[in-house]
């Protein structure tokens, strides 16, 4: 008789427990967030200059454009937006502009290489189809020829605003609803120099982890200075290894390339071909030597 109260006893406990749990976890609405919101995170990394040492951007607010419509259009629609779009005002048919949470700060785009990158934008914006992304810069941008030499970077249309198209593969989904978006700087065809002056023009791509591939590997000796050339008949980018011979390049598109390890002389140059990139995968080569 007594084990069986024991055990009733037990029971009971057991079973207002768990009551007690699901009742805090249906009202712990954390992971959900705010109604009618979505959580978004934005990442920057860049794809190397050769040439320069430092690139300072001077980063202010970031926003994104969200068509809160009922009836989303079709990536198509938005990418032939240049004929009615109305980016300077707060919304026009092809959606609203939200501000998300950003530290204003200057960014050395230069450091974000290899894999790197960096947080520059979180928050909540309204539920919809994301479909730009507007970067407000400041006036504090240089660019560095060299550790001693720098140069003042100014905006080439004298516009603070870079705007960034989002097609639906470039959003990655985590855990909780939340929407990642990672942006690719390539510094080398943003910066131009012309009348003894740097003049910077952003070029950007979004991209998502889901949909594009990785290459990574090791290239030695530190003396070869070896600079790394992935490309093949459409794309072409670059990474600039560590001190220690590592390098990573991301945002790469499903498809076959060629990887050239561009060595400084006496050094000579390395070529592998028939390289494989595949969506959401990282392809490891094996160590390169350099040689004379």
């Amino acid at each position: 008789m007594k084990n069986s109260k024991k055990i009733l006893l037990t029971f009971l406990a057991t079973a207002i427990l768990i009551l007690v749990f699901n009742a805090c976890k249906k009202n712990d609405t954390s992971l959900e967030g705010p109604k009618g919101k979505q959580k978004i995170e934005i990442y920057l990394n860049d794809d190397p200059a050769l040439h320069l040492s430092k690139v300072l951007v001077d980063v202010r607010y970031i926003e994104v454009k969200v068509d809160t419509g009922v009836i989303h259009h079709d990536d198509e629609y938005y990418d032939e937006d240049h004929d009615g779009d109305e980016d300077h005002h707060d919304h026009d048919k092809y959606g609203k502009w939200d501000t998300l949470s950003v530290t204003p700060r200057v960014y050395d785009l230069l450091k974000l290489k290899n894999g790197s990158d960096t947080l520059i934008a979180n928050g909540y914006a309204n539920a919809g189809k994301i479909s730009k992304i507007r970067i407000t810069l400041g006036n504090n941008n240089t660019v560095w020829i060299d550790s001693t030499h720098s140069f003042p970077l100014v905006l080439c249309d004298n516009k603070p605003y870079i705007y960034v198209k989002v097609k639906s593969g470039n959003i990655q989904s985590m855990p909780g609803g939340q929407s990642r978006i990672r942006i690719d700087f390539d510094v080398a065809k943003s910066i131009d120099f012309e009348d003894n002056n740097y003049c910077f023009e952003p070029k950007l791509k979004c991209y998502s982890d889901d949909n594009t591939g990785k290459i990574e590997g090791k290239v030695s000796p530190r003396d070869a200075r070896a600079i790394v050339k992935i490309y093949n008949n459409t794309d072409t980018a670059f990474g600039i290894p560590e001190d220690d011979g590592d390098f990573k390049v991301k945002g790469l598109k499903p498809a076959t390339y060629n990887v050239l390890f561009k060595a400084t002389a006496p050094y000579a140059d390395s070529l592998i071909t028939n390289v494989k990139v595949q969506a959401g995968q990282e392809t490891k080569l094996q160590k390169v030597v350099l040689h004379r």
